[in-house]
């Protein structure tokens, strides 16, 4: 078994967001991702969904940010953070699953785009932790929230 972990930092903006920055490792696997969003929204929608027990499957606690798509409404033409947390079994495991992409302009094949695929399990205690880090972040009251895991 091998430790596995995410990190998040938040630098706030002038005009109410900030960016929401998210480094993550499991075994060899490592990768950053970032996206702008409005603490508030995170903090109703993902912080508060972490909280919750026993999650779903049917909706998993989830933020994503990236360039959002002006012809659909609520869909990501590029996806740079995407961060999904749902049940596995019945004993409390959650895996994690984390998508992290650098941001390109044009394309990705054409601006070389780097994405990761992170995943790693962890389990509610630590969720739960993580979720009262993240909301202390988003204040501006700590500068880092991590949430540790593992691997089988």
């Amino acid at each position: 078994m091998s430790v596995a972990e995410l990190r998040i930092t938040y630098r706030p903006d002038d005009d109410g967001t900030g960016q929401i920055t998210a480094t993550a490792r499991s075994g060899a696997f490592s990768g950053q991702g970032s996206a702008w969003g409005n603490p508030d929204s995170v903090k109703h929608a993902f912080v508060a969904g972490l909280r919750a027990f026993p999650l779903t499957s049917a909706s998993p606690p989830t933020v994503e940010g990236g360039f959002w798509s002006r012809e659909k409404q609520g869909s990501l033409d590029q996806c740079h953070l995407r961060i999904t947390i749902k049940p596995l079994n019945t004993r409390g495991t959650l895996p994690v699953h984390l998508e992290l992409a650098s941001e390109v302009q044009k394309t990705p094949d054409a601006d070389l785009q780097n994405c990761a695929t992170i995943r790693f399990l962890a389990e509610y205690e630590a969720v739960r932790g993580f979720a009262e880090q993240l909301e202390r972040v988003l204040y501006g009251e700590s500068e880092e929230a991590v949430l540790k895991g593992f691997t089988n």
